[in-house]
């Protein structure tokens, strides 16, 4: 009956050396060269271990209620009023006060549990006579991440209205506004941890001693150097000046703001960085590891380099 081969393996030699040796010094080095020169390679190659990278997140926003309008006007005996929901600020200048009512609406248009649009509308109470030259308004929010690093911070939409034409109030204008609420980064947030550090009052009543856009200088300079913040990015701003004049002298403004997904930049923890930095390294040392497989094997089976060689036991087929 014939005979088939069913396994088969190499024969092994068994290269032995003392311990300080030229042999030993030529493995060391072989392994040395082996696995260092890829770590090397991969690393100053570029990507290997990654700064930054990024994500996408839609923010959680609540719309706290408070806000602040400044009007200019060019006549009159007073250049500027104001609207707000501070009554320590309300109660400092009431003799540029605007009485005005609020009332805002958190959408989730898409049901999914976060709101998508926050709709805001005041209406404020003019004097007869007055003209709109340019308004500037802050909206302040309640802000949110979650994904990666928790961050709860306090921030603003800044808008500055300048209507096409001097608007009267004597017409109940209205002022339509719809934009979208953008995230603006300075520096990556973390890949895990909290960071509550924003998650205090922007605007200090108490320290406002006069209503003017130029005492909201310095609260927007530290706003806008702030690692992270919110500005809002206007897409539409539709200006009506109404015909009735029978219900009294109002200015309505109407402001929609969309939340929408944001790419948010960050840095990877060491885990996420590892499970991409190890397979950039395999790929690369598996050909060294063949190469100086190959010279070892030609080096000590020369024997370029003195050792004691255990030759195997020769097996011989059965007849």
């Amino acid at each position: 009956m014939p005979l088939y081969e069913v396994f088969s393996h190499s024969d092994r030699y068994h290269y032995r050396a003392k311990l300080f040796s030229l042999a030993t010094c030529f493995l060391i080095l072989c392994t040395a060269l082996t696995f260092l020169p890829p770590f090397l390679f991969a690393y100053f190659a570029g990507g290997y271990w990654t700064k930054e990278s990024s994500y996408s997140e839609q923010a959680r926003v609540n719309y706290s209620s408070q806000y602040i309008l400044l009007l200019d006007n060019s006549e009159g005996s007073l250049s500027s009023f104001f609207s707000s929901s501070f009554a320590t600020l309300n109660s400092i200048s009431q003799n540029a006060l605007i009485p005005s009512t609020s009332t805002s609406e958190l959408l989730d248009t898409n049901k999914d549990g976060i709101t998508d649009q926050i709709s805001v509308s005041l209406q404020l109470i003019m004097n007869s006579g007055i003209s709109i030259d340019s308004m500037n308004l802050f909206l302040i929010f309640q802000y949110e991440l979650q994904a990666k690093q928790y961050i709860n911070m306090q921030t603003m939409a800044l808008m500055n209205l300048s209507p096409p034409t001097q608007i009267s109030t004597t017409n109940n204008p209205t002022v339509t506004i719809v934009g979208d609420l953008i995230l603006h980064q300075r520096q990556p947030i973390q890949s895990s941890g909290t960071d509550l550090i924003y998650n205090k009052s922007i605007i200090e009543p108490n320290n406002l001693a006069n209503i003017r856009l130029s005492t909201f200088d310095s609260i927007i300079d530290n706003y806008l150097t702030r690692k992270y913040y919110t500005t809002f990015q206007s897409e539409s701003i539709q200006w009506t000046d109404g015909t009735d004049s029978t219900s009294g002298n109002l200015l309505t403004l109407n402001i929609l703001l969309n939340i929408r997904h944001q790419s948010i930049r960050f840095i990877p923890g060491f885990w996420q960085e590892f499970k991409w930095g190890w397979i950039q390294y395999v790929c690369v040392l598996l050909p060294f590891i063949a190469v100086f497989n190959r010279i070892k094997e030609f080096v000590f089976r020369n024997q370029f380099v003195r050792t004691l060689v255990e030759v195997p036991m020769h097996r011989y087929k059965q007849k």
